[in-house]
């Protein structure tokens, strides 16, 4: 994520208070909410629901969180929560968010207003602080210790669009019932790009794909939805069209999933999809092309002029090398000869493309083809 929050005026329109969570925030609170899943001193776990957010303490959670720690998760109507106040969305607490199926590991927990707290190192998340992964916070029930081996005949592949819809049931998938709805034997239940299933073919419905569950039930995709990962081969103008995907998107701090973005995590994502794995956050992506990648990243290549930019680069801005607060990726120029960037600016504001000059740019890193 950025380094640094910045400072936007209250939305016109209705204000929530922003309050400290002042009762228990478990099962009484939401009725879909599950008891603990006990991953507490189980070392390795997943996570069990469709975007789990990661926070710097459960103490710093609000009042307005509360639809974002219930399994099954409720993202959309914790952003709901938040709409009518732009500084809701500015000051969450958050450190980063873990897809649905992606391996955690507990190092610590604690018990806040009657709620079990673990806190994890996230893995695939590079990053300084921790070289077994991004750490934080989140309750105990968005994690089980149970997944299942991928039965055979099952091939990996992931959400390709910005999110997907899984359903529980053909008969579901082919009435296209609304996300969050039960409809003939199934939950719904909307994931983020790029999430990863084991999944196979339908016989006889070539437009449906068969996933499977942590706990090896069945999730029905429509066949577009998902993609094996690219092995080789991958260009930066790979990286641009993913990336263009999101134009419109709302930037939310410490996103790394389709429902919103904070500037690295749409950067770091995008090339997660493409198979690359690069750091979560704005700096330590930035390092990583002077050769100081951490542990689990792909190295880089440093540009420092603009001139010499490709497609698919990822662009930093700050006032130094050392102080990069801003990210994005180089798209190549517009019609007036401008290098251009898809980003997700700020809170507030809405990914999209938008040129170079409009921030100091402090140089970037090559990633494909270094």
């Amino acid at each position: 994520m950025p380094l640094s929050r910045i400072a936007l005026p209250v939305a016109v329109g209705a204000v929530m208070a922003v309050v400290p969570l002042a009762h228990p925030v478990s099962a009484a609170d939401a009725s879909s909410a599950k008891p603990s899943a006990a991953c507490a001193g189980a070392g390795t776990c997943y996570v069990d629901v469709s975007v789990a957010q990661l926070w710097e303490s459960p103490e710093k959670v609000r009042a307005v969180d509360a639809k974002a720690l219930t399994n099954p998760v409720d993202i959309r109507g914790w952003f709901a929560a938040m709409a009518p106040d732009i500084n809701l969305r500015r000051d969450v607490a958050g450190e980063t968010q873990a897809l649905y199926g992606g391996r955690v590991t507990v190092v610590d927990t604690m018990t806040k207003d009657g709620v079990l707290w673990d806190k994890v190192v996230v893995h695939g998340q590079p990053t300084p602080r921790n070289e077994a992964g991004y750490p934080g916070w989140l309750p105990d029930r968005q994690l089980t210790k149970f997944r299942k081996k991928a039965p055979s005949g099952t091939t990996a592949e992931r959400v390709t669009s910005p999110t997907a819809r899984g359903y529980g049931s053909r008969q579901a998938l082919a009435a296209g019932a609304a996300a969050g709805a039960q409809s003939k034997g199934g939950v719904v239940t909307e994931y983020s790009f790029n999430t990863e299933f084991a999944v196979k073919p339908v016989p006889g419905a070539p437009f449906i794909l068969e996933a499977r569950a942590n706990d090896g039930s069945p999730i029905y995709f429509r066949s577009g939805d998902l993609a094996k990962v690219p092995t080789s081969g991958v260009s930066g103008d790979d990286v641009v069209a993913e990336a263009r995907k999101f134009l419109g998107l709302e930037y939310l701090w410490s996103g790394t999933a389709g429902f919103g973005y904070d500037c690295s995590g749409l950067t770091s994502q995008v090339y997660s999809a493409l198979g690359i794995t690069i750091p979560r956050d704005s700096q330590p992506q930035f390092d990583a092309g002077g050769g100081a990648a951490p542990a689990g990243s792909a190295m880089g290549e440093r540009i420092t002029s603009p001139a010499d930019l490709r497609p698919g680069d990822v662009v930093g801005f700050g006032t130094s090398t050392s102080n990069v607060t801003h990210i994005g990726i180089y798209v190549g120029r517009n019609d007036q000869g401008e290098p251009m960037m898809i980003n997700s600016p700020k809170t507030g504001e809405k990914v999209r493309e938008e040129p170079l000059t409009n921030r100091p740019f402090v140089g970037a890193t090559r990633f494909i083809g270094s």
